[in-house]
């Protein structure tokens, strides 16, 4: 008997085959718990209402801890391959006729598939926050090994000041850092139950829904019944955090490429992480930053696919909405976890090539406005004429080297910087010691990154302090992430009764089918170590 009277006949076989039986094998491998979970909760509530006498309700609970996916898919074509009508075919079975009549009154599929999908999205940001901080700690441990390894920085892909490499890793780490702080409050903002909202408009019978939602590890009751099965917005914000997360590490990838690369040669990877040419065996490559820069274009992609997949529908439950807009959901998790995976593999190998870098930055002017700042602070020069002044010195010599010669800070003279400057109508002497170590960058002659005094700089003692924020926030950010998986367990271990196939709040084996690219829609149950495609 199919479970409606409105329909005398099953899905005709294209939408079976195509459409309903892949969403059913899905939710066989990734919503199955969550629903035997919601089952337990509202399973609860019948109890306390006095619809289900304490023997029955004992009894379904039983059933439904034990049913296994098998008994559930055997009801497939019965339910017209729906899994809620298939769950509860697999619980009727087992019990006498007539044993539980009200058991499913006043319910709806509509809060319980938002639930559970939620409820398996909670769990998935909580497994990408995971990998977010393991990079953030990754990048700090490097970083605090190169507050003292110089190079050039840039600004309009031109050399600007001495940094070091600890300074610019230090950026990133706090960039990461950001990002599962962000992922975190996500979790905290969307941790609301969908469940007791009904079809759209809540239910006839007096549910609790704080005790419902508490069952369920949530924080409250999501508020407004037709909010509750209409909005998928945290599938929008989550693609969204993931997106913005992917475009900044594509601005650091970007650097790491070119400062990789014949023109800079500033850092080398490790065997492992490198590729070679068919036609020049000179060449030692490094796709995987071009990978993993690759897979951030992905996780903009796939977020203005999920943007677009819920555009222009209306503002009430909506197949298109709950299943077929977040077709590409668990795509979005998978590639962000390779992407992860592959960044946390290049920092942790990189190797900085201190004596080039520092090389290079000792040949390039990037300590000029140490000079400027000096012609105003020990000569009462105005600050923008001694910019002009410093400026035209260096044009000057420019000018008489030519082309083919670099202009390299030894080049530059004393006396030709009194000259410029009595250009402009103020006579002084230069003291050449003081200008030569103005203009070295070298950390020991010059003290050039020792300058830089405000908090935040790439002075090496600011940066060990930039980084043990870091730490700090890190630490903060372990402890947001243990309550509230803590707050899945406990929901899990009071609904249940059980610790098997509990909420997880990590990846899981790489292997599983959750790894597969092939899913109808909705997000995956776990992420794998392999991540997605590449």
């Amino acid at each position: 008997m199919l479970p409606t009277g409105r329909i005398e006949r099953a899905p005709a076989a294209l939408i079976d085959e195509a459409v309903l039986a892949r969403r059913f094998d899905w939710e066989m491998r990734c919503l199955l718990r969550h629903y035997t979970w919601i089952e337990l909760a509202h399973l609860g509530e019948y109890a306390r209402m006095d619809l289900i006498d304490a023997p029955t309700a004992a009894r379904i609970r039983r059933i439904v801890l034990d049913l296994t996916p098998d008994d559930v898919a055997a009801e497939r074509t019965a339910a017209m391959s729906d899994p809620l009508f298939a769950l509860e075919r697999s619980v009727h079975a087992r019990l006498p006729a007539n044993a539980a009549p009200a058991w499913h009154v006043d319910r709806s599929r509509n809060d319980v598939q938002a639930c559970a999908q939620l409820m398996l999205g909670r769990e998935r940001l909580l497994a990408t926050a995971e990998s977010v901080r393991t990079l953030a700690r990754t990048t700090a441990g490097v970083a605090a090994e190169h507050t003292r390894s110089l190079m050039p920085g840039y600004t309009q892909h031109q050399t600007a000041h001495p940094i070091t490499f600890g300074f610019y890793l230090a950026a990133l780490a706090e960039a990461v850092t950001g990002a599962a702080e962000s992922l975190h409050a996500l979790i905290g903002a969307v941790n609301l139950s969908p469940l007791g909202a009904g079809a759209m408009a809540g239910l006839e019978l007096p549910w609790d829904r704080d005790r419902l939602a508490l069952a369920l590890g949530f924080a409250a009751p999501q508020p407004h019944a037709l909010t509750s099965v209409a909005s998928r917005a945290w599938v929008l914000r989550s693609a969204a955090e993931l997106a913005v997360l992917g475009t900044t590490l594509s601005r650091f990838l970007t650097d790491l490429i070119w400062w990789s690369g014949a023109s800079c040669r500033f850092i080398d990877l490790p065997d492992e992480l490198a590729g070679i040419s068919s036609a020049m065996p000179h060449k030692r490559n490094f796709p995987v930053l071009e990978r993993a820069r690759g897979l951030t274009g992905h996780l903009t992609g796939l977020a203005v696919d999920l943007m677009i997949g819920q555009r222009n529908t209306g503002y009430t439950n909506l197949v298109e909405v709950s299943k077929e807009s977040t077709r590409f959901l668990e795509d979005l998790f998978t590639t962000c976890d390779t992407m992860l995976g592959l960044v946390d593999l290049v920092i942790s190998g990189v190797r900085f090539r201190a004596g080039r870098a520092s090389r290079v930055a000792r040949a390039e002017l990037s300590t000029a406005s140490t000079v400027a700042n000096r012609l105003t602070l020990d000569h009462a020069i105005p600050a923008r004429t001694a910019q002009v002044i410093v400026g035209t010195w260096i044009a000057a010599a420019t000018r008489r080297l030519g082309d083919d010669t670099e202009l390299t800070p030894d080049r530059l003279t004393a006396q030709d910087l009194a000259a410029a400057c009595a250009r402009a109508g103020y006579e002084l002497d230069v003291d050449a010691d003081r200008l030569r170590a103005d203009l070295d960058a070298d950390l020991d002659a010059g003290a050039s990154l020792d300058r830089r005094v405000t908090s935040g700089s790439t002075r090496p003692d600011r940066v060990d302090a930039l980084l043990a924020g870091v730490a700090a926030r890190l630490r903060s950010a372990d402890a947001t992430a243990a309550a509230q998986s803590e707050r899945l367990r406990t929901a899990w271990l009071r609904t249940t009764g059980t610790e098997d196939d509990g909420p997880a709040a990590t990846r899981t084996d790489p292997d599983g089918p959750a790894a597969t690219r092939t899913d109808p829609g909705g997000p995956s149950a776990t992420r794998s170590k392999k991540g997605g495609h590449s």
